[in-house]
């Protein structure tokens, strides 16, 4: 069985200047994103590591910037 690619893995390498920015957005735009686990009674993360929030918390704590996440969803909504 073969492992999914870590989505937070790859932001922390992006943030890092390990991978350029389109390649980024390209990439991440194109990427196998994970059903979010909602349970209201939960407030802790899930720990889920291919969910489209990890943008959002990427964002929050600098990793892409605001208009990096409005263009990965732009594009990831173009493609359908």
């Amino acid at each position: 069985m073969t492992e999914k690619p870590s989505l937070r893995e790859y932001l922390r390498r992006y943030a890092k200047g390990g991978i350029a920015r389109e390649e980024m957005i390209a990439t991440i735009a194109a990427w196998d994103f994970e059903e979010e686990i909602q349970d209201d009674l939960v407030i802790e993360p899930t720990g889920q590591d291919n969910v489209v929030s990890l943008l959002n918390d990427a964002v929050v704590l600098g990793g892409i910037t605001y208009e990096d996440a409005e263009e990965i969803l732009r594009r990831k909504n173009a493609r359908g």
